[in-house]
């Protein structure tokens, strides 16, 4: 079994012997990682800390070299890289260039699919990347536009045409996935989306929508029971599931943001939580490290008392096939 299966493994198993006996030992280094390679976006989403304009970096594009630094120390321990966090990673100036990078890790992108030109389609198509996920909120530019703002779903709906048709006429091992964002404005459309979906060959995946403030959620949640995150409660908007004891992501991921910062998860936008940087310090060193052994413990203990956990909806489904 190659090493990075083990490492899974040993990663999985070192949380469960801390959450069951409460004994703590150093995880492996994780099998999934996310690197943000842009921390700037060409649309102004109004739930998303960076189409709110509330996203601060000191950096708009990760540096090759630091790319190039954190896929030498990971390589043979990382089943999965996630090329994205904040920003729209294809705006990355050496996009493909650190896409090849990742290579071994099974590269994956989540993007708002407005630079699917000809010849990025090409690239993509030959590039190592396994998975492309395309943020596809309707099928007409009405329903779209609501919560993508700035966008152009002309431009978006040729472009996933245009991939999925490269990819089929190059034999490419690239899968392309549709994720339609749900919300109170675009629901209607949702059976729509995922008809288009399977007609051009490509997944679809229903993701339930996160806002800001709790106090929002209102404007956004949808009609329709299910795939909601929040609910109603004592007259006030509330996640539907509340933080419980532990954390699988705090022993097996890390996000490295385009400053070369590691925090401990994706809810973690801001990078309030910062366990070092790689700029001076090694993964390993920061993975291994006391601040992050202690952020775990106290992720162990109670995870309502940390600000980030309590907007996180893990217990409850987020992803939903239709």
């Amino acid at each position: 079994m190659p090493v990075r299966y083990l490492n899974a493994s040993y990663s999985v198993f070192s949380y469960a012997v801390k959450r069951v006996t409460g004994i703590s030992f150093n995880p492996p280094l994780p099998p999934a990682i996310s690197v943000e390679l842009s921390s700037r976006c060409n649309l102004a989403c109004p739930e998303c800390v960076t189409g709110a304009g509330l996203l601060k970096r000191r950096n708009e594009f990760i540096s090759f070299s630091l790319a190039g630094k954190i896929a030498a120390e990971l390589r043979g321990h990382t089943l999965s890289a996630w090329l994205c966090f904040q920003g729209e990673p294809m705006i990355h100036p050496r996009f493909f260039d650190i896409v090849d990078l990742f290579g071994e890790m099974n590269p994956v992108i989540s993007t708002n699919g407005h630079y699917l030109i000809e010849e990025s389609c090409l690239r993509l198509a030959a590039s190592p990347l396994r998975k492309i996920i395309i943020s596809y909120d309707g099928v007409s530019p009405e329903a779209y536009n609501i919560y993508r703002r700035g966008g152009n779903h002309g431009l978006v709906t040729e472009g996933i045409s245009r991939l999925t048709t490269i990819t089929r006429e190059k034999g490419s091992r690239l899968v392309t996935e549709l994720q339609f964002l749900l919300h109170r404005g675009n629901e209607h459309e949702a059976s729509a989306a995922a008809e288009l979906a399977s007609s051009l060959g490509a997944g679809f995946t229903i993701k339930s929508m996160h806002v800001l403030d709790n106090e929002r959620a209102g404007e956004w949640m949808p009609v329709g029971a299910g795939k909601s995150r929040y609910i109603m409660s004592g007259g006030e908007w509330k996640l539907a599931a509340t933080p419980s004891r532990g954390c699988l992501r705090m022993w097996t991921t890390a996000v490295i943001t385009t400053d070369g910062d590691v925090v401990p998860c994706c809810y973690d936008k801001n990078a309030g939580h910062v366990m070092g940087n790689l700029n001076n310090q090694t993964f390993r060193d920061i993975w291994h490290g006391k601040q992050f052994s202690s952020f775990r413990d106290a992720v162990m203990k109670s995870r309502s008392l940390i600000d980030i956990c309590r907007n996180c909806p893990q217990g409850s489904p987020v992803f939903f096939r239709r």
